[in-house]
């Protein structure tokens, strides 16, 4: 018997899933999209991505815990459902793929000046595999320890609480903002991957409380965007910060220990452990999908095919312009699958349901 996920595993997993990265230009994001005091915008989006979840929550008590894979294949002919399964292979492949590569090209700048990305990368593809390997169970225990490790960054802020001016807040809400939509969107891609949730129903039991686990491990998240977001806000000013490409990084740069220096290289290294997680977790989920296709292949040779291939892909995009292009592009196409591919497992549980009914009243 499979050992099921914990709930406070999941709650820690869902968290490290989100955030990562991103974190580094929201800020940026808030303050050029909604102006004054963007950072409320945070707790507005993270109202509709726990919405999001609770439509991910509806497939797990509609389908009585049945996997979404069995659920697609149960109302999907086949000559839909494979290249709905290469969509998907191809998608959480490349997202995997991308946002490693972002954190590689910003490290490399940072601190690894004249190594080369792609020796990097493959450095980090390879952790990425050794991790993806354990399976979901030692992924997720491992988050357990990296959130103790990491979680202590957001403390270190309040050594900044003095530079925080209330009179850079303003008392305005979302004024000299570009463009709301936009911003919506942007900050609703800093909260992806709770979507991959969708996937874990078969690792859980009634003791996990899934649903419970997913808003939880999105406070989290609001939370930690909410606070970093406050104090960037306090500490720069929305206009300052309009220009500021990595509001994150600059703040980082004014915390000093008198026993150490270049305090913030120390500190974007942590941010690898929360990228890692990010990465393993979308190229399982590339995995998953592919096990669907290849059943007669081995798990760990599907892996490192799938790694393997973005690796090479992941060398097209060489500028983090280009990058940020690609990930965008991606992101905004896993937004539309964080919402479809919930409301269509359910809405096929739901006609199989009824015809299931109907194929009673007829029996009888």
């Amino acid at each position: 018997m499979k050992e099921k996920l914990h709930y406070i595993h999941l709650v820690l997993l869902i968290y490290l899933i989100q955030s990562g990265v991103a974190l580094f230009t929201l800020p940026n994001v808030l303050a050029y999209d909604f102006g004054t005091n963007g950072w409320i915008a945070v707790l507005l989006v993270s109202l509709l991505v726990s919405l999001n979840i609770l439509l991910i929550g509806g497939v797990y008590k509609l389908g009585n815990g049945k996997s979404l894979f069995i659920i697609l294949e149960n109302g999907l002919p086949r000559l839909l459902l494979y290249p709905v399964y290469i969509f998907l292979i191809l998608l959480w492949s490349l997202l995997a793929c991308i946002v490693g590569k972002q954190y590689i090209n910003l490290y490399q700048i940072i601190c690894f000046h004249t190594t080369p990305v792609a020796i990097l990368k493959l450095t980090y593809d390879v952790l990425v595999y050794l991790l993806l390997i354990k399976g979901l169970y030692n992924i997720a225990k491992a988050s357990t320890i990296i959130f103790s490790i990491t979680i202590f960054l957001a403390l270190l802020f309040t050594t900044q609480f003095h530079g925080i001016e209330l009179a850079r807040f303003t008392p305005f809400l979302f004024k000299e903002g570009n463009d709301w939509l936009h911003g919506m969107i942007d900050t609703y891609i800093a909260f992806l991957g709770f979507e991959l949730s969708l996937l874990f129903i078969p690792y859980i039991n009634k003791e996990s409380r899934f649903i419970k686990a997913m808003l939880v491990g999105n406070l989290i998240t609001t939370f930690i965007y909410t606070y970093t977001c406050f104090v960037i806000f306090g500490y720069f000013g929305h206009a300052y910060l309009r220009e500021l490409l990595f509001p994150l990084m600059n703040l980082l740069s004014t915390i000093h220990f008198p026993f150490l220096e270049r305090l913030e290289n120390l500190l974007y290294g942590l941010f690898l452990f929360k990228v890692l997680i990010t990465s393993v977790m979308y190229y399982w989920a590339a995995t998953e999908a592919a096990k669907r296709i290849f059943k007669r292949t081995d798990e760990k040779l599907l892996s490192f095919l799938i790694i393997a291939i973005t690796y090479f892909i992941s060398l097209v995009p060489g500028t983090l312009d280009q990058i940020s292009e690609w990930l965008s592009f991606l992101s905004k196409i896993e937004i539309t699958i964080a919402i479809g591919l919930p409301a269509a497992a359910i809405l096929l549980l739901m006609i199989q349901k009824g015809g299931k009914k109907y194929s009673d009243v007829q029996k009888r």
